[in-house]
């Protein structure tokens, strides 16, 4: 009894001092913010809300940066991503500023520089706690960035960005896109970085993106020196931002005659899943000059239009876009509108339409019409009354002679008309540290008409005998001008197979070489088609040196002889540079 009213006695002194007790003035642990939970607990596909204009985890100048990416923000990207943290494991994350898919992939080496992980941008990697190297950039091996984080257990590690993203978008002077070529070297602190090129919209190919360290660099033409004053365009690179650089080339010789931070993309929202984009401008040029002392006056006029119109729709594995193009350059002597002269005249529509099967998969659809439409004419001169025109045939046979129209249409409107189609599958290759490549393959059509088509020869032959060859003879003092009239025809329609592989590869740390491969072999003439390659060998020899070696073989077998060709190119360079700092 004695013990059981000393436990009682214990007990309700116990319970007295709890009675008395204090909270602790602070919880133990740390207070989780709200936006913390949205950022890393809601669940993906729950109603969003808004990330923090100045992320806990970026400076306020990335936030800023980040509004140029055409990728989310590094907090974004880093809450949607779904890869799952091993136990024992943290994980660094690299950030993307465009498509992973046309980004540089990424390398991690662990302190002992062996490869530990690979693969693209914009996702983490998990890692064993402790110190690595993570690589990244454009160019040979020596020449990317390389950013070292110390991993711990259950955390993850978020690189800063302070590279630059650069895609170069190759149009020609109609603002057309093509697949041109350029290289690319930085100049404040002298490093090339190879070769680059375009892109051809009608077969579906995307931009790729440059990663560069933040400075100046220096666009030029293929085979320029790296000092050249011409042929080139300079763009300054700052850190976090994504550049989207326009480079107007001349489609014929590859000649730089312009550039410029310019968007060419449809970036304007329509809808939720529709882009556009128009661009219209024109001149007019009235030239009016008076001969006082001849009492007579010269007037012409110059009408210039220029017209670009794109349409994009975009939507989960669906990407679909029609681009309208319309170039009129017309010169009009004195006032009369019936006297119409065109220089430039082009009418193009495009479509193509792609469904990204797999990340590595996209198969597409394409369309694409070209014509003319002011027609074109061959005029006398008003004050030239010996003037005539001399009508042949395709042979140079003469069939007459005509001296009284005061002028003979060359090319009525909307020929010649030129129609194609095809159909085919873009496959990116798996990449490597040392490899990246691509191949397009497909079915294509193509076949052009043309009507009522002539053009000023300079050639006639006839019979001795026939009397319209007597006024040739006798009219021989006078001007005239040979006109040969052509019937109207229609290509032979060709189809069949077509494919191209573009491929780059990295030798050590300072060669890489850039291969083309295009084939396209018609049916009626399937065993010997039209083959075309390319390859570009850039080897760095030291810092301020570069040895290219250029091939180029062309085999074009139609069955025009005259438009048949079997040609192959050697070019070597030996480029230097040299600037006192």
């Amino acid at each position: 009894m004695p013990s059981v009213l000393r436990a009682s006695a214990c007990m309700l002194v116990m319970l007295a001092a709890r009675a008395q007790a204090k909270l602790p003035t602070e919880l133990p642990g740390e207070e989780i913010t709200e936006e913390q939970y949205f950022d890393y607990v809601v669940p993906r596909d729950s109603i969003a809300k808004q990330i923090p204009e100045e992320s806990p985890s970026s400076p306020t100048w990335l936030d800023s940066a980040a509004q140029t990416w055409d990728a989310p923000p590094l907090a974004v990207q880093m809450a949607r991503d779904e890869e799952k943290l091993q136990m024992g494991m943290g994980a660094v994350f690299v950030p993307c500023m465009s498509d992973p898919d046309h980004e540089p992939d990424v390398e991690i080496l662990d302190d002992k520089g062996e490869a530990v992980a690979a693969g693209k941008t914009g996702r983490k990697y998990s890692l064993v706690p402790g110190s690595y190297y993570v690589m990244l950039g454009s160019g040979p091996h020596k020449q990317r960035m390389v950013k070292k984080v110390e991993i711990s257990d259950g955390k993850i590690v978020p690189i800063v960005p302070d590279w630059t993203g650069l895609r170069i978008d190759v149009v020609d002077e109609s603002n057309q896109p093509f697949r041109g070529e350029y290289e690319i070297t930085r100049i404040d602190e002298f490093e090339p970085y190879g070769r680059g090129y375009g892109r051809d919209p009608d077969l579906g190919q995307k931009l790729a993106t440059w990663l560069l360290k933040p400075g100046v660099y220096k666009i030029f033409g293929v085979g320029q020196s790296y000092n050249t004053l011409t042929n080139f365009v300079t763009v300054r690179l700052l850190p976090g931002e994504l550049v989207r650089f326009v480079l107007v080339q001349q489609e014929d010789d590859m000649t730089i005659i312009g550039g410029g931070m310019v968007e060419t993309e449809a970036r304007t929202g329509l809808a939720s899943n529709w882009k556009y984009g128009m661009d219209i401008g024109g001149g007019i040029d009235f030239n009016s000059q008076i001969y006082h002392n001849e009492d007579s006056t010269d007037t012409k006029t110059g009408l210039d239009l220029l017209a670009n119109a794109r349409l994009k729709f975009e939507r989960n594995k669906v990407d679909w876009e029609t681009r309208f193009r319309l170039v009129q350059t017309i010169l009009l002597q004195g006032l009369d509108f019936r006297d119409l002269e065109s220089t430039d005249d082009d009418l193009r529509l495009s479509s193509i339409y792609t469904w990204r099967l797999l990340r590595w998969l996209g198969p597409y659809g394409r369309l694409e019409t070209e014509t003319e439409i002011v027609p074109d004419y061959k005029r006398r001169p008003e004050t030239d009354s010996t003037y005539f025109f001399v009508l042949v045939d395709e042979d140079d046979t003469l069939t007459g002679i005509d001296s009284t129209s005061e002028s003979i249409k060359l090319e009525p409107s909307f020929t010649p008309f030129t129609f194609e189609v095809g159909a085919g599958a873009n496959i990116r290759l798996p990449r490597t540290r040392f490899f990246e490549g691509k191949i397009l393959g497909g079915i294509g059509f193509r076949q052009r008409w043309s009507w009522d088509q002539s053009e000023v020869g300079d050639s006639v032959y006839a019979d001795p005998g026939d009397p319209d060859l007597a006024v040739v003879q006798a009219k021989s003092t006078s001007d005239k001008v040979v006109i040969r009239q052509y019937e109207d025809a229609s290509t032979q329609p060709e189809y069949g197979p077509e494919t191209a592989m573009y491929a780059t590869l990295r030798f050590g740390q300072f060669a890489t070489t850039d291969t083309e491969i295009k084939v396209f072999a018609p049916f009626t003439r399937f065993t010997y088609p039209d083959f075309y390659a390319r390859a570009t060998l850039s080897w760095r020899l030291i810092r301020s040196i570069t040895l290219v070696y250029e091939y180029e073989y062309e085999l074009s077998q139609p069955e025009e002889e005259t438009l048949k060709e079997n040609l192959s190119t050697h070019r070597v360079l030996l480029r230097f540079s040299y600037t006192s700092r």
